[in-house]
């Protein structure tokens, strides 16, 4: 007979990390790590890299370990191209049973329903005699590949999130509405309407996938006229069936060296305030801020939120 005190342990001989956070995006080429430390609390983004998707275990691992990042909380989020999100109607059930019913709700979303993990959202307000939520969908074997491999690597993994749930955390938008246009390398636009911390309205665009790569000329013929036509859409619905108040700000966040440009574009169009998104936090000097960033820093600073809510 062997005493269970291995786990124990093990936890109890944990070295603590001298890091505050890690926060790790998967893409569908890379995987983006931004490491973050908090000195007398202020928190400094100190580490940014970049490591190939392909046996990405192994990877992280040397990554953690020549960092010395072990035992860091580790916040996770996955972008759009990993999970599927949709609109259902919410099922009649206790709240212990909805995840398993919302199951059968996104058969549609994948083939084999034994092999999804599904979880939820609430909407803030909803259309006239509607009760719906936002389910996202995912691959079961997903889920179990990231967690084993992550925990493998060292790191405390805390959480699993998706892009829209992020910036959601990341948008300072109060009692005003503020549209964010996302989008990850060769894949759609992730529009969100966020107010007061949360998700009030969220679609992908589709269409848009190499908008990062086309010229100042590309983006005149048609693109940002289309582009708007979405944004215009998106803010009637807003206003007309969620009964909201205007949207008063656009802040993008999209991969373009034509971005500055692109922002006047749609500001003439929409006749609103449209800025690049941009996180407002202290960074070690040789770091410099990018869209393409917003991820992984948004899955380290969730460590902050989580922070805040146990307090």
């Amino acid at each position: 007979m062997h005493a269970g005190w291995r786990e124990y342990l093990k936890q109890r001989l944990k070295t603590p990390s001298k890091f505050y956070s890690v926060g790790l995006e998967f893409g569908d080429d890379s995987i983006q790590v931004s490491v973050l430390t908090d000195e007398m609390q202020n928190i400094t983004w100190v580490k940014q890299h970049l490591l190939p998707i392909h046996d990405w275990q192994k990877h992280l691992q040397h990554y953690v370990s020549q960092e010395s990042l072990t035992n860091t909380p580790c916040h996770v989020i996955l972008s759009p191209s990993h999970y599927q999100i949709q609109q259902v109607e919410k099922p009649q059930v206790s709240d212990s049973e909805l995840a398993q019913a919302l199951v059968w709700s996104v058969k549609d979303l994948m083939p084999n329903q034994d092999d999804i993990v599904v979880d939820y959202f609430e909407l803030p307000v909803q259309s006239a005699g509607e009760n719906k939520v936002n389910v996202v969908a995912l691959p079961k074997n997903t889920v179990e590949e990231l967690t084993d491999g992550i925990v493998h690597t060292g790191l405390e993994l805390k959480s699993i999130s998706i892009l829209e749930l992020i910036m959601a955390d990341l948008v300072e938008s109060d009692d005003d509405a503020i549209l964010t246009l996302v989008q990850e390398s060769g894949q759609e636009i992730c529009l969100n309407i966020i107010k007061k911390g949360q998700v009030y309205f969220s679609r992908r665009l589709r269409g848009y996938e190499n908008l990062p790569t086309f010229s100042e000329e590309e983006l005149q013929m048609g693109v940002g006229d289309n582009l708007s036509v979405e944004i215009q859409r998106s803010m009637d619905y807003f206003e007309s069936q969620l009964r909201q108040a205007p949207v008063k700000k656009i802040l993008l966040a999209i991969e373009s060296p034509h971005l500055e440009k692109l922002a006047q574009m749609m500001q003439q169009l929409t006749f609103m305030t449209v800025e690049p998104m941009h996180i407002d936090v202290t960074h070690a000097e040789e770091l410099t801020y990018r869209s393409s960033f917003i991820g992984s820093l948004g899955a380290a600073f969730v460590q902050k939120n989580g922070s805040a809510n146990e307090n």
